[in-house]
């Protein structure tokens, strides 16, 4: 188990090393590097993820940066103000830049896909 932990632990620390002295900067970055990541996941899989299973996914990935925080990058959740400071301080932050470019990827993607596009390419403008 050590073998896995201890190269995650050394790539979490080394990526979030500019905020080490505080520790709620630290946990900020970290949880919207995790909403970019589950955001850019659940917008590339398109509909395999769309709907329960993409927020789902989201729920997990939010619980697996609290893991990296309190594990991983050794921050104490007394320092951020106790575990409830920890699970709700940034759950805002989260679920919005998360659901925001979920939408922007999948928009942006998978309208070329199925065929849809917002303005017919052929239309002509008649006046």
């Amino acid at each position: 188990m050590e073998a896995i932990v201890s190269p995650l632990r050394s790539f979490f620390q080394r990526l979030f090393k500019r905020w080490e002295k505080n520790p709620k900067d630290q946990q900020y970055f970290l949880k919207m590097f995790f909403a970019i990541i589950s955001a850019l996941v659940c917008g590339f899989a398109g509909t395999s993820f769309a709907g329960l299973r993409g927020v789902m996914f989201g729920f997990l990935m939010y619980a697996a940066s609290l893991f990296v925080i309190v594990y991983l990058l050794d921050i104490a959740p007394e320092a951020i103000g106790g575990r409830q400071k920890l699970v709700t301080d940034t759950l805002f932050s989260f679920l919005m830049l998360w659901v925001l470019l979920w939408t922007l990827v999948y928009t942006m993607i998978y309208p070329l896909a199925f065929g849809t596009l917002p303005i017919p390419l052929n239309s002509t403008v008649s006046g």
